[in-house]
């Protein structure tokens, strides 16, 4: 399924893009629907896209044993994922799961990063809108983690 710009205009993380810098995004993405339960990856996955959940709820969580997993946190419409597929080794460190359908931009990776080295505006808008997922999400994982311990 194709993304357009308006669909990407949405979403709070291409707040401070250009229309130019939306068409390029727009040129390197695509939609990609999942079914409830359906697994997006999983811990250790190597990844190729960067996701952004437009349409449904998704589970976030780690692996600590074999068949061991903790829920870390829900991703909400508009929250950016699999972040990991941007910066080397592009290992996922979570697992991503449907919990109802869902809908997500699924933009190249390796296209984005391109992008972002090409085009400086373009690289500190997007590499500061991970940082800030990045900051919320570590800060969610910090809190889940204490209330695991303390049951």
């Amino acid at each position: 399924m194709k993304v357009t710009a308006i669909d990407l205009r949405k979403i709070g993380f291409f707040d401070k893009f250009t229309p130019g810098q939306l068409e390029t995004v727009v040129s390197m993405s695509s939609i990609k629907e999942f079914k409830v339960k359906d697994i997006l990856f999983e811990q250790y996955d190597e990844l190729s896209e960067l996701f952004i959940l437009l349409e449904g709820t998704l589970s976030l969580g780690i692996s600590i044993a074999k068949d061991k997993r903790i829920h870390l946190g829900t991703i909400e419409e508009g929250q950016l994922f699999s972040w990991s597929a941007v910066f080397p080794p592009f290992i996922s460190t979570a697992w991503v799961m449907a919990i109802t359908p869902a809908k997500v931009v699924a933009i190249n990776a390796k296209k984005l990063n391109e992008e972002i080295e090409r085009d400086c505006d373009f690289g500190l808008k997007a590499l500061w809108e991970i940082a800030i997922t990045l900051s919320h999400r570590l800060s969610d994982t910090r809190f889940q983690l204490m209330n695991q311990l303390m049951l």
